[in-house]
């Protein structure tokens, strides 16, 4: 293990992860964070990490069961898809992209891996950047736009918790783009549901921060692409805060969820699962 690893307090390591994202993160500060539990190792692909064990908490859920991260590139190397089946044991990715996304980057074909899309529950916007340069720095923008993925993305949601249910022993990968919005809510919901503390599920969400810095130049060759920005763009307030890791949004987001009765109320009313489901569910996920 790096030294610097080693004495690096836990108060050093939250300061860090709320670093502005247009600060770039020394390369020996973050490689001994990314290249420890729960951060996995997989060429190609950044912000792989298995949400069960964030070193900082006890571990609830059960190790090598759900894994999350930033897109995998469409010419993934041999030995990254190695990685994955062979030594993660994957079985599904769940893809939780916009169609044009997907038309931009397809998803990897992977022998043994079963790639899983589902349309949104309705046609929403992107986000619009401009949304998040107000004063409270995001954090409403933020909240908001968590709170949508609720409406949104019900079909691939109830997939992925379908899967829980009905194959704990296959495990599974989601992501996005980069790996932190819409990956960040249904790790959110699946640790609510398995019973982590609040405190647990914030601090995986801020270990995003460590996992995007080595994708930078792709994010932003991503963000230019996928929504026809400029440099100029990108250095813009409300983008640089789009792009960045507010805490407070998944915060913010938490507290809406328990507002409309909770991760469990939300399996049930809008995924359509019954108190034996979530039940099943839970243990499954459960160590």
């Amino acid at each position: 293990m790096n030294s610097h690893e080693r004495t690096m307090d836990p108060k050093d390591r939250l300061l860090l992860l709320q670093t502005d994202i247009r600060t770039e993160l020394p390369l020996d500060v973050v490689t001994p964070i990314i290249t420890q539990p729960p951060f996995v190792s997989v060429p190609g692909i950044f912000n792989v990490r298995d949400i069960s064990n964030n070193s900082a908490f006890p571990a609830v859920v059960h190790s090598g069961i759900a894994y999350r991260s930033g897109v995998p590139p469409t010419d993934l190397s041999a030995e990254a898809q190695k990685a994955l089946v062979e030594s993660l044991g994957i079985t599904t990715i769940f893809d939780l992209r916009r169609p044009f996304e997907r038309t931009k980057a397809p998803s990897p074909v992977i022998q043994g891996i079963e790639n899983v899309w589902m349309p949104y529950a309705f046609e929403a916007p992107p986000p619009d950047y401009t949304d998040f340069g107000g004063s409270d720095g995001g954090i409403a923008s933020f909240t908001k736009l968590y709170r949508s993925y609720l409406d949104t993305h019900v079909p691939i949601y109830r997939k992925v918790f379908l899967h829980i249910r009905d194959r704990p022993r296959d495990p599974f990968l989601f992501h996005c783009s980069a790996g932190k919005d819409r990956t960040g809510v249904l790790a959110a919901l699946i640790l609510r549901v398995a019973g982590c503390n609040d405190n647990a599920i914030i601090y995986d969400y801020m270990l995003t921060r460590a996992g995007i810095e080595p994708a930078r130049p792709k994010l932003a060759a991503l963000l230019k692409g996928h929504h026809g920005l400029d440099d100029n763009d990108l250095r813009r307030t409300g983008m640089v805060t789009l792009f960045g890791v507010q805490t407070q949004g998944m915060v913010g987001f938490l507290q809406a969820l328990d507002e409309l009765g909770g991760a469990e109320r939300y399996l049930h009313m809008r995924l359509g699962l019954s108190e034996e489901d979530i039940n099943i569910i839970r243990r499954n996920l459960r160590i």
